[in-house]
């Protein structure tokens, strides 16, 4: 019988919240229209204050499910790699924050 390292069994944990809360948080805002209501809900708050380990989660989700995790992205890395993106051009924002994981090795 294997025992997983103490932080491998944490981070297994930890993923598997994540990825509650993102199921959670999609289906209670799929709905929603205004960017305060996505990131009020309480799963969305949750996630984020996860923070940097969580991000491979949301980009992987983000490519898999079209969610709306680019403001979130934004919280927790201070970064903004869609800044030249067309205004409302939602998949154009998303692949650039793939992209932004992959050159980081976030992603893959």
């Amino acid at each position: 019988m294997t025992t997983q390292a103490p932080a491998t069994e944490r981070a297994a944990g930890l993923e598997q919240r994540f990825l509650e809360l993102a199921e959670r948080w999609r289906e209670e805002t799929q709905f929603y229209s205004m960017s305060r209501q996505l990131v009020e809900h309480p799963a969305y708050r949750e996630i984020l204050q996860m923070g940097e380990v969580a991000v491979p989660w949301i980009l992987r989700d983000m490519a898999m499910t079209g969610a709306r995790w680019t403001l979130l992205l934004g919280e927790i890395t201070g970064e903004d790699p869609a800044a030249h993106a067309a205004p409302g051009r939602v998949r154009d924002v998303q692949a650039a924050w793939i992209e932004w994981g992959r050159e980081r090795h976030q992603w893959e």
